[in-house]
Order: structure tokens, then sequence, then C-alpha cells
């Protein structure tokens, strides 16, 4: 079958690979739509250790079920599935309170075990979940990542409570659908930070009320005007750089609530300890979500609550693979996911 893998050396082929065979509690997925994720990005540019390579890559994926293993009695052939990102333990603190982007065993797939960016991949039939009638395939792909992560850092970790203004650094695949869900959610006023003005542009068909150019040098001072003077009641980060953390907490009101969720390797610095412990900030790291997220936003997407028309930017066949890694590097089109097609 064909695949995407990553080689040594950041060399990223399209190649024939051995077809996979499903195991005990395994299932064989048939890809039908896989997204293409900002860390997809930082394993080709070599900035997470990847033992294992070569590896198939991608974490995103939704298909159809065309084989089952010894043991699965939950799923039969024909079923239409998303996947999750991971392999989880099963046993840990986190997996047992079903938060699975905790699992400190957790295998990604497309780093740890070869993943969906392929025609076929294989995985345990605990790492499924139906996808409904009415959703695309596309749309599945994303959901138990692009979506159910902004789901857990706005509802849970941010705690937002109807009426309250809110920040979104980072408009892109995932800051996205935090401005999607915060209008679901109730926000008052909503403010979009991005570099692009292609980003901003989707944030307000997304709901933001005011956009504002992050690079500016009173972008703080355009926020805080934008929710009232004071600032946000919570501020959502979603770049994981120094600079957008170092925003964030200028923004934010007193007693506000920030959240990061950008991955990245900077080290912020939080502010001179007077104003931070003056103004009672506080922080919290958003990984993950749990599977209860996961459910609540495939019921809002299948109802039609949440919106998910304009989430996927462009479409490539896996022969296309590099290009689709060009453009979300260059943010070609200002993409929101981009989704490769086997």
């Amino acid at each position: 079958m064909k695949a995407v893998r990553l080689h040594p050396e950041n060399r990223v082929e399209v190649e024939e690979v051995d077809e996979p065979v499903a195991g005990p509690g395994e299932v064989l997925v048939d890809i039908k739509a896989a997204g293409v994720c900002g860390t997809d990005l930082h394993a080709v540019h070599g900035r997470l250790p990847l033992p294992g390579l070569p590896v198939v890559m991608g974490h995103e994926g939704a298909g159809v079920v065309s084989a089952v293993g010894d043991g699965v009695t939950d799923r039969t052939v024909g079923d239409r599935v998303l996947l999750l990102p991971s392999e989880t333990c099963g046993e840990c603190g986190p997996c047992l309170d079903g938060h699975l982007g905790l699992c400190a065993s957790a295998q990604i797939f497309g780093m740890a075990r070869d993943g969906t960016f392929a025609q076929r991949v294989v995985a345990s039939a605990s790492c499924t979940l139906p996808l409904p009638d009415t959703l695309p395939f596309e749309h599945g792909a994303i959901l138990a990542d692009a979506v159910a992560t902004a789901y857990h850092a706005v509802a849970t970790r941010g705690a937002l409570q109807p009426g309250e203004s809110l920040a979104v650094i980072g408009c892109g695949g995932v800051g996205y659908h935090v401005l999607l869900l915060a209008r679901i959610l109730g926000a008052g006023t909503v403010v979009a930070i991005d570099a692009s003005e292609g980003a901003l542009e989707k944030a307000r068909a997304a709901g933001a009320n005011v956009c504002v150019d992050g690079r500016a040098d009173d972008a703080h001072r355009q926020v805080r005007r934008a929710a009232g003077g004071e600032g946000p009641a919570c501020v959502i980060e979603f770049v994981g750089g120094e600079a957008t953390v170092s925003l964030a907490l200028r923004c934010v009101a007193r007693s506000g609530r920030v959240v990061l969720g950008g991955v990245g390797i900077d080290r912020p610095r939080l502010p001179p300890l007077v104003s931070f412990i003056g103004k009672e900030i506080s922080i919290t790291g958003s990984m993950g979500y749990t599977r209860t997220e996961l459910d609540r936003v495939v019921e809002m997407a299948a109802a039609g609550t949440l919106d998910l028309s304009r989430s996927i930017t462009e479409r490539y066949p896996l022969e296309d693979a590099a290009s689709a890694f060009a453009d979300l590097d260059s943010r070609r089109n200002s993409p929101i996911r981009l989704a490769l097609i086997p």
C-alpha cells in the first residue's frame, strides 16, 4: 500500500510498504481522510525526537473498518470510525480518569507507531470511535485532535462562562475551533489575535468580535480595550512562543485565567511578581482532552451545532504530501486544517 514515511535526516517519502494486519484486539481501518497537524511539521523539521524511524506519519484520521482481529466484539467490518491520536495504556491514573492526553505511556500514531498518512492503518479497537453517518470523513479525522483539544482548552481548562470575554492568541487549526466553541458556550466579547490577516479574516467568520495583529507594539492595549478596558477574563494561547505567552499575560484581566495550549520549546518568563501576584493571574496548561469531551464534540458536530464546514482549507492526495507540508509551513492561504485523502 502507499504511505508517507519519515526517514532519518528529515527525509519524507511516499512509498510502497507492506500491508498491515490486524492482530488480537485490533482493527484494520481503510483511511478515507487524515488531518495534517502542526505537530507533523515539527516531526518533519526534526524538532521532535523520534527514535523508531522510518515511521508512517499522521495522527489524525478517519475511515472504514476493513478487518477485525481476534477478540474484537464492538467493531465490525464496514463500520465508519474516527481514530484517537495515540494508543494509551488504559491502566494509569489519567487513563482511568478518561484523560487520554496525559497517559505517560501513550504511543502516538505517526511518531511511536505507524500512523494515518497511508491507505490503511492498524489500531486497537479501543482507539476507534463510531463516526456518525452525518459527518464526512475529513471532519471525523480532525475531531479527535484539533476540535476536542480546543474544547478541553476553552470549556474545561479555561472554564469559560456565558458572557465572559475571551481572547485567543493563534487562530490556526486549534485556535480557530476555540473561537467556534466559544460562541456555542455563550462567550461575550471575543478577541482574535494572530500575525496573519488571512487567519484573522477566518477568525471573524468564526465569530470573533475584534481582530488584533499580534505583531503590533500595542497589541496588549488593543486587546484590553476591545474587552472593555480591564482585559479579557480568559486568554487562550495556541502558538507556543515566548512572545505570545508574554502577550497573554499582559492582556488578561485581574483575577483572569491564561490557558497555554501551544506546544513549543521556548522558555517564557513570568512578569514581575509584584504585578503577577497583585493581579492574581491563574496560568494553566492544556493538553489533549478527555473521552467525555471527545464524545461531546462529536455529538455537537453530528447535530450541526458545531459547524466544521470551513475547517478543511485544502485537500491533497497522499502523493502530494510534500505540498501539504510546504503549504502548512508557509501558511499559504492561512490554513485551518489540511487533509490528505488516500
